[in-house]
């Protein structure tokens, strides 16, 4: 059954036609909806410019033809899951280019739209854990047997799940969780669903300077303020990290923890 027959079912079991939404609500659902798909273009580059990065680190140039042909499939599997992805996200955004918002019928679709690709969203970055995962196990060769190679895989899933963490935690909620709520509750309200009230709260720095870039530059402004704070995050991320394994390593060596030598060889056998 396609949408337009179940249309036409869901208003002949109301007894009447879908109402219409006043041009006021479609204005407010109109806002977050326009920042949505500003935010998908952002991502949609953002990930253009950032794929090469992300395949730069599947160990190709090693010596061993088992570890080249497993990190070759790890390469294909990664790229299809984001074919996948990105063929569901453009559908999303022709979606919301095209979607009228004329009727509660209307509203509705929208809603369940955006909830099921929230969910398909988070989906798709969890699916990194496992092939961070063995990724790391191509780092160490398949070899525990080595000095400090469980260390160095250790070390190496927690960057994966920390990157995943944050991703979810604060990219997803200032780039979509955010507007998706605001269109749910507005849904919700037209449709007399009773909902909790919207905390209060203080504007982060990343809405500061979004509110500040598009007030200069409009739309672009929103993905130049976008891009410098995921290139600001990255590097952060890199030097915290760094900064802590750091410290790790200088502690261990100085309570004699750690053997500078025997993890040095190791390093170097992993490059």
């Amino acid at each position: 059954m396609d949408l337009e027959n179940f249309k036409e079912l869901w208003d002949k079991d109301t007894g009447k036609e879908s109402p219409e939404i006043s041009l006021e609500k479609q204005r407010e659902i109109h806002s977050p909806l326009e920042m949505l798909k500003v935010n998908m273009q952002t991502e949609f580059w953002l990930m253009i410019v950032t794929l090469p990065l992300l395949l730069t680190n599947f160990p190709f140039a090693s010596t061993d033809s088992n570890i080249r042909t497993i990190s070759a499939f790890v390469t294909v599997l990664t790229v299809a899951i984001i074919i996948y992805f990105y063929s569901r996200f453009l559908k999303l955004y022709k979606m919301l280019q095209k979607n009228s918002i004329n009727t509660n019928y209307d509203l509705f679709s929208l809603k369940n739209q955006l909830l099921i690709s929230k969910e398909i969203y988070i989906s798709y970055y969890i699916s990194y854990i496992p092939l961070g995962f063995l990724l790391s196990l191509i780092k160490i060769n398949f070899h525990f047997d080595m000095e400090y190679n469980l260390a160095i895989f250790g070390i190496s899933v927690l960057i994966t799940l920390l990157l995943i963490a944050f991703i979810i935690r604060y990219w997803i909620y200032y780039m979509y969780g955010r507007y998706i709520d605001d269109v749910v509750r507005l849904v919700d309200e037209l449709n007399g669903i009773e909902v909790t009230p919207k905390k209060e709260r203080r504007k982060t720095w990343f809405e500061r300077s979004q509110k500040f870039f598009i007030n200069k530059m409009g739309i672009k402004g929103n993905i130049l303020n976008t891009v410098l704070w995921f290139v600001s995050m990255y590097i952060f991320i890199i030097l915290f990290l760094t900064l802590v394994l750091l410290i790790i390593i200088i502690v261990g060596a100085k309570l004699n923890f750690l053997d500078i030598g025997s993890l040095q060889r190791a390093l170097n056998k992993l490059n």
